[in-house]
Parts: C-alpha cells; structure tokens; sequence
C-alpha cells in the first residue's frame, strides 16, 4: 500500500503542518481491515446528560483529542511504502510494518474507538446499554458520564476532585488538550445558570452560516415554518424545475439543525424529504420559508 503526504503552510506565519496519510483506498476487505464503524453520541443522549447535570447540579467539562486516530492498535498486517523522502539508495525494496492506525486507513476510526473503550473500562467506566458512546460510572456518591464523540468528550461529575482526577488519568494516557467548562460542542452553543440549575443550548452561529450560505441573511422573518393549509404535492413535470436549487443541502442544514437544538423542524423535514429526489418550484419556496422561520427565531434557545 502506498502513502500520499499532506501539507499546509500558514504563509505569513510560522505554522507549518505536515500529515501523512495512507493510500487506504488500496485496502482490500477480509485481508487487510474488515470492521471500519465506530460508535458517536446520539443528540438525544447529549441533551439527557446535560439536563441531569443541569437538575443536579454536576461539574461539565470538556475535553480533546490530539491526533486521536495515531493511537489506535492494528489487528491486521499492513505494509506500506516508505514515505517520499525516507527511501535510501539500496533500501528501495524496503517497506514499513504498521503497528498503529494512520490517517488514511479504512479502520482507523473503529481502532482509535477500541483504544479509548478499553481504557475507559480500565479504570472502573461501564458502557451504557442505550448509547454505546457513553460511560458510566459511580464510587459511592460520586456519579461520573463520558460522552464521547469521535476525539471530543464531554465529562459530567458531581465531584470536583473526581473529575480533576479522572481528566489526569486520559491526559497521562493520551495528549488531551483541556478546554474547561462545556460552552460550545459540535456546533452547539451552552449557557448555563447554575443558581436557577438551568441549562441552554443554541445554534446561533451555525444557523447564521446556513443563512448566509444559501443567501437568505437578509430575508424576513416569520413565526411559523410552514403554513398549515400548504400540502407539498409530488413533481409531475419530471425534475426540470429543480436544476440550480440546492434542495438536497438545504434539507440536510435543516437536518443537522433539528438534531441538535430544533426539534420543532421534524414534521417538515420528513416531508420535505418525500420530494427530495425529485423537487420542484413549490418545494423550493417551502424550502425558504423555513429559511424565514429560522431567521424568526434565531434567538430562541432550547
């Protein structure tokens, strides 16, 4: 198997970065990966955690993963090229043994899952039966969550000391970078009131780029996404209307947005999905009255 290097300069500056990435397109299934899933947080888990913590009171931080898929450990025998550079007169028969995953490889992700998973059982951590990416964990009183999703956790403790003591333990085993107290995760945005035990989350600026993306920045608003009465009929007229709109997109923004913090945008996608293949005019002017529905409501939080 071969290798491709990747490099990005910061001109003006001094920051260079260099990665090397494998050729796993050249990776054949059975004989050098076979399983490349790995497991991320539910939305629906995230928020469950966030609530408790809120009710309870608990400690929210958050952590991140520095070059979180070198860590993982290969089961398969994989051999790759030495990198352009490295190859030496008379050593050009020479190939490299991969004993860790790398950029590039077809099962790097579930690797660096299985590294993070047998550690956290390690020391005392229980998968969850509902979501897989989230250990539990309790010493008495002391009630621990990792949320983890890819190389971001989030960490929720009811004690401090607890919690210190368990962040030591990754940053020994793994380089973690610690960003604190839990204010923005995965395009999310976390405020927190921790006299009134209140907890909101918003996508403001992720909501503002979409706007801007597809132009509708500057439209007007509106307090409902979509009039009641409307019913999206199916395109009759094959799918000549729908060159140039960016259907697809805007329904998986719209997606992503309900995921996270708008809820109230369900019933729509689902039939905006209906005609998604195959949209017309109609759909698209449905399209951008959510686009005024969530100019309309920009502000509110969950």
């Amino acid at each position: 198997m071969g290798v491709q290097n990747q490099i990005r300069r910061k001109w003006g500056g001094e920051t260079y970065k260099a990665r090397l990435v494998a050729r796993g397109f050249t990776q054949t299934y059975g004989m050098d990966y076979s399983e490349t899933f790995a497991p991320i947080a539910k939305f629906t888990s995230i928020r469950c955690i966030l609530t408790l913590a809120a009710l309870e009171d608990m400690e929210i931080h958050q952590m991140d993963m520095k070059t979180a898929f070198l860590n993982g450990e290969l089961e398969e025998e994989i051999y790759m090229e030495e990198p352009q550079g490295f190859v030496h007169q008379g050593g050009e028969h020479l190939v490299c043994k991969l004993h860790k995953s790398l950029y590039g490889l077809k099962q790097y992700p579930r690797a660096w899952n299985q590294k993070l998973d047998a550690f956290l059982k390690s020391i005392e951590f229980m998968k969850s039966e509902a979501d897989p990416s989230v250990y539990v964990a309790q010493v008495g009183d002391v009630k621990l969550f990792i949320v983890v999703y890819v190389d971001d956790l989030i960490l929720v403790c009811n004690d401090q000391n607890k919690l210190l003591q368990i962040k030591e333990e990754l940053s020994q085993k793994f380089e973690m970078k610690d960003l604190g107290e839990l204010h923005f995760f995965l395009g999310m945005e976390v405020e927190r009131n921790c006299d009134e035990r209140l907890l909101c989350i918003n996508q403001i600026k992720y909501l503002k780029e979409i706007l801007k993306r597809f132009r509708m920045e500057e439209c007007k608003r509106i307090g409902v996404p979509l009039d009641p009465k409307v019913k999206l009929q199916r395109n009759a007229n094959g799918n000549d209307e729908s060159k140039g709109f960016p259907y697809q997109q805007a329904v998986g923004s719209f997606m992503y947005a309900m995921l996270c913090t708008q809820p109230d945008l369900a019933y729509l996608i689902s039939v905006l999905n209906q005609h998604i293949a195959n949209p017309n005019m109609e759909h698209w002017m449905a399209i951008k009255q959510i686009f005024r529905y969530l100019q309309g409501t920009l502000q509110m939080k969950l």
